[in-house]
């Protein structure tokens, strides 16, 4: 009991191993504490495990099950932890379909054969996957109550948020309602809008990586796939389906949506500091330029640099200096709206870009973002780091993009020849 009275003082979700092998369960747990940084609750038999489920069910996220135990050889355990609504992986030594079919019948999340270490691995990766899926939003779009609800009763088995839409139209209200949902699984056949038309409009403003579809339809004809695939849907189950298929395919295609996004990601974003990168600021604050300028409005263009960055390495070190750039980048985004775009040129330099702003406002955001980080202290190693910043800004719209860059870099060289820490506004 001392590990669950653990994870219940940190208030965190846990992994319950319901195992009665030794081996196996050393090889869980430490599995789980190196892929997922938590700490088991180990059970022996179906009666520890009931001990540990009636007070302490809602710590977990997920549970490995072994289908048959000395005080429950028929599979009880699993009946036990389900019941629960607990999302379970269930171990057995042996398969055949007509067991297959049985476990598929408690709604598990997977079966795993007790084979080699690989299997292992393979129970992390999908324990992982439960961890990642909760929060996640899929939405559910059927005009069939019956068809809706079994659908989103598999999902969450697989710990996914599931909404419901009883038509296209339905759906595209729910996303622009939801705009983080991460997968949209749509029938054919509905009212107002079908289910192919339905991929056609969200194509239109969300791509295939943004937001996988997967089609769904019982009519029997072989071009409905091919219709939902050209409009757009990254993929298509017939029905009725079988419950080990509709989850295979609904992990595929997350997994290549974040796939897809974590290289992206590297493309387009600094991998110190998570903002974004030179080539990415000046692809997005040109469109922005144009943008404002269709829109008559103002854009402002500031450069940021770090005041005697290499005095701080060369005091504190260059892990020191790795994490005042880190600091300084998130001090920056804290200040600004989600709508500006802020970038790391390079080195201890940072460029912003916010459309809607004029010289005022520019000087007062910049300048609660100079004394915001002119008050912190970085704690780093035993050392207390403090640091200031200067900036220069150009709130100009005259000119290209790059000659407002140039403007703010002006200004930042006279903010650092006049003393440094402070903001110097094109005027």
């Amino acid at each position: 009991m001392k590990n669950i009275q653990s994870a219940v003082h940190r208030g965190s979700k846990g992994v319950l191993i319901v195992e009665d092998s030794s081996f196996l369960s050393f090889i869980l747990q430490v599995a789980v504490r190196e892929h997922l940084k938590i700490e088991p609750v180990m059970c022996t038999g179906l009666r520890e495990a009931e001990e540990v489920l009636e007070t302490n069910a809602h710590t977990f996220f997920a549970a490995l099950l072994d289908l048959h135990l000395p005080d429950a050889p028929n599979g009880e355990v699993v009946d036990l932890v389900v019941g629960y609504e607990i999302p379970s992986v269930v171990f057995t030594a042996t398969l055949s379909d007509k067991l297959r079919e049985r476990m598929w019948s408690k709604k598990i999340v997977d079966y795993v054969l007790k084979e080699n270490q690989e299997n292992v691995v393979q129970v992390m990766e999908t324990i992982k996957r439960l961890q990642k899926n909760m929060g996640m939003k899929v939405l559910v779009a059927d005009d069939s109550f019956t068809c809706r609800k079994i659908v989103k009763n598999l999902l969450e088995v697989w710990n996914f948020t599931v909404l419901e839409a009883v038509d296209g139209q339905d759906a595209l209200a729910i996303l622009k309602q939801e705009p983080d949902v991460c997968m949209l699984i749509t029938d054919y056949n509905m009212p107002r809008l079908n289910g192919v038309d339905l991929v056609k409009q969200i194509r239109r403003s969300h791509s295939k990586a943004r937001l996988p579809i997967i089609g769904l339809s019982g009519v029997d004809n072989a071009t409905t796939s091919a219709y939902f695939l050209k409009a757009g849907a990254n993929d298509y189950l017939h029905k009725p389906f079988i419950t080990e298929e509709l989850y295979c395919r609904v992990r595929h295609n997350i997994e290549i949506a974040e796939h897809i996004k974590t290289i992206r990601d590297m493309a387009e974003r600094d991998f110190l500091t998570g903002l974004y990168n030179r080539r990415y600021f000046f692809a997005m604050a040109d469109k922005m330029l144009k943008q404002t300028r269709r829109d008559n409005r103002g854009l402002v263009i500031a450069m940021m640099d770090i005041d005697y960055f290499k005095k701080c390495n060369d005091q504190f070190g260059h892990d020191a200096g790795d994490e005042v750039i880190r600091f300084v980048g998130q001090s920056i985004l804290s200040c600004v709206r989600e709508s500006d775009l802020v970038a790391r040129f390079g080195g201890e330099e940072y460029c912003i870009a916010c459309a809607g702003m004029d010289g005022e406002g520019a000087r007062k955001v910049f300048e609660k973002i100079r004394s915001s980080i002119e008050g912190a202290v970085i704690n780093f190693d035993n050392h207390n780091i403090k640091v200031t910043v200067s900036i220069g800004v150009c709130p100009s719209l005259t000119g290209s993009l790059e000659e407002m860059i140039t403007c703010a870099d002006k200004m930042l060289y006279d903010a650092k020849k006049q003393g440094r820490n402070q903001v110097r506004v094109f005027a």
